[in-house]
């Protein structure tokens, strides 16, 4: 396997959080440089507290998980390359973290969740990439809603 990136993905950041309305689960928002669409991703509750508190600098008292997967990697020399958001079946998306094992000379493949390879990446500081077609098929627009065009209906306000 190779260590470069795809040619196939884009390099995203974390952009933040939002909130479903409807179900209460968290959002987490990856955006690529100079875009203003997002790629969307639902996480759980403990993945977004471990991603907010990375992204706010702040330590827990003990090691997290993550932190441990981060201590288990510098302890075997091994180098967390990037973090790959693949593809989305049915309503999940599906990831792989890029591991480099430069004293064999070797290069891992590891499937996991986006949200634990999100947030591994972070305490890492490893890139984090999206498959180029499942963003243009999954992005969203931030912001206001768009205006609407000559001869559709104005939205009603209430």
């Amino acid at each position: 396997m190779s260590p470069n990136p795809e040619r196939g993905s884009l390099r995203m950041e974390v952009k933040g959080f939002a909130l479903d309305e409807d179900s209460k689960i968290p959002i987490l928002l990856l955006q690529p440089a100079g875009r203003e669409e997002v790629l969307p991703i639902w996480i759980g509750p403990g993945e977004a507290s471990a991603i907010a508190l990375t992204l706010s600098g702040a330590e827990s008292a003990r090691p997290l998980t993550h932190d441990l997967m981060q201590r288990l990697l510098q302890g075997l020399e091994a180098k967390l390359l990037r973090t790959e958001v693949t593809a989305l079946e049915g309503n999940v998306f599906l990831g792989r973290l890029l591991i480099a094992q430069p004293q064999r000379g070797e290069y891992l493949a590891i499937d996991c969740r986006p949200s634990d390879g999100i947030a591994l990446a972070l305490r890492c500081g490893a890139e984090i990439h999206v498959d180029k077609g499942l963003f243009e098929a999954q992005k969203k627009r931030l912001g206001p809603p768009a205006k609407p065009s000559a001869g559709e209906p104005e939205a009603d306000e209430d």
